[in-house]
């Protein structure tokens, strides 16, 4: 029995005590790492869906000051806006499509994921309204030197 007096070793208890602390750490660790995950993702698709608003609001206010005309045509499945500019017979075709969320400019596409897309004429100024997805609305007001 004097043999084993001096020898030491890890008890049963001991190692289940640091079982348990390591698996505390990696779901802590875990959760941490999924949160950040998903705070991440929800920004990343935020910032996406800003920079395609600020583009599609860029296109239109740039195509709205060169023109001196706009027609809307609204109909259940699309509505189109078409701005004319009569000095140099250039035409800028925009169609909403309801049902798929896209704006179209001139048959090419240039947004999706779109609730809702207005350019409403004022005379001597134009209103943009733009919905994204996550219910945020953008505007922008083009006012016109001179009046229309």
């Amino acid at each position: 029995m004097s043999k084993f007096q001096n020898e030491r070793g890890v008890t049963l208890l001991e190692v289940l005590a640091v079982t348990v602390i390591a698996t505390i750490v990696s779901i802590v660790l875990m959760s941490i790492l999924t949160n950040s995950k998903t705070t991440s993702d929800k920004q990343m698709k935020s910032t996406i869906q800003l920079s395609d608003t600020t583009y599609i609001l860029k296109v239109v206010t740039k195509d709205t000051r060169k023109s001196t005309e706009i027609h809307k045509k609204a109909l259940d499945e699309y509505t189109e806006y078409t701005l004319i500019n009569n000095q140099n017979n250039k035409k800028y075709t925009y169609v909403y499509h309801q049902k798929d969320q896209t704006i179209t400019r001139n048959d090419e596409m240039i947004a999706a994921n779109v609730l809702d897309f207005n350019i409403e004429d004022k005379r001597s100024y134009v209103i943009i309204d733009i919905t994204t997805p996550n219910s945020k609305p953008f505007s922008s007001t083009i006012y016109f030197r001179g009046g229309s």
